[in-house]
């Protein structure tokens, strides 16, 4: 059995690629029983830089779950790191069926240092057409594309398995949303409304009641800690209010963190 997995993970990684370009072509000829791999690299705020590949099975011997000599386990534990989620598998390597642009893939992001992540696109080897590649973010329902140029975004610390994913399409309406327990409109539901009340000069929350807010954290948008709020406690409307009157104009990012996971939104203050 383990040299059956070795041999499979030997199938998805075998490739190098040094000095390639992103669209993988070379002269031999392609089949269709050839794995068609993606290759990613997620570089968090203290430089550390994760490889991840996603291999395509055109025979669909892999599927979206976990699959023995297919997928390969995280098997690291840096503070600040992410992987592929399979289920609740951390994976540096995904094996699934065959390529269908509407399928997405979820990333997950374990940081104990605020700052920026960066996604890149490092190769695409054995597609024989031209794809798109791009980065989904389910909280703020953006997807940038990182097949012509990197996406950088600032996160504060905090572990995210149910925000960002890897997509082939820009249309969110048409994605298919693989390996979650979760699904992305139940994870919008639970996810709390945090704006900023000019009118007030204040920071307010608003968070169904499944939700048990423990710490609100205020960052700059360069990952310093400028405010703390702990055992905060909700106002008859059942929505937190917190006064920002001393905080200048600028952007900032605002965690949430629950009983059920961390939250983060970018806030702009403008007066």
């Amino acid at each position: 059995m383990k040299s059956l997995t070795y041999l499979c993970l030997a199938i998805l990684c075998c490739v190098s690629t040094n000095g390639m370009s992103k669209n993988f072509n070379d002269n031999s000829p392609t089949t269709n029983s050839q794995v068609q791999r993606v290759r990613l690299d997620i570089t968090t705020a203290m430089g550390y830089t994760r490889h991840l590949l996603l291999g395509f099975t055109p025979d669909n011997a892999a599927s979206d779950g976990f699959d023995y000599g297919y997928d390969a386990v995280n098997g690291d534990s840096y503070d600040n790191d992410s992987s592929w989620m399979v289920g609740e598998q951390r994976c540096v390597i995904q094996g699934v069926g065959a390529f269908h642009e509407s399928k997405t893939y979820p990333l997950g992001l374990f940081l104990s240092d605020a700052g920026n992540i960066e996604f890149s696109l490092e190769a695409l080897e054995y597609f024989e057409q031209d794809i798109q590649v791009y980065i989904y973010d389910a909280l703020e329902d953006t997807v940038t594309s990182i097949s012509d140029s990197n996406f950088t975004v600032q996160m504060p610390e905090g572990n995210y398995t149910n925000r960002f994913f890897v997509a082939f399409t820009n249309d969110v309406s048409v994605m298919v949303f693989a390996n979650q327990q979760l699904s992305v409109s139940d994870a919008i539901k639970t996810t709390p409304k945090i704006s900023y009340i000019n009118s007030t000069q204040e920071l307010q929350i608003i968070a169904s009641q499944s939700l048990d807010i423990e710490e609100i954290k205020l960052y700059s948008i360069l990952g310093q800690n400028l405010k703390q709020w702990s055992n905060v406690k909700p106002n008859l409307s059942g929505n937190y209010s917190l006064s920002l009157s001393n905080i200048s104009k600028g952007t900032y990012i605002v965690s949430v963190k629950t009983k059920q996971g961390k939250f983060s939104k970018r806030l702009i203050i403008s007066q």
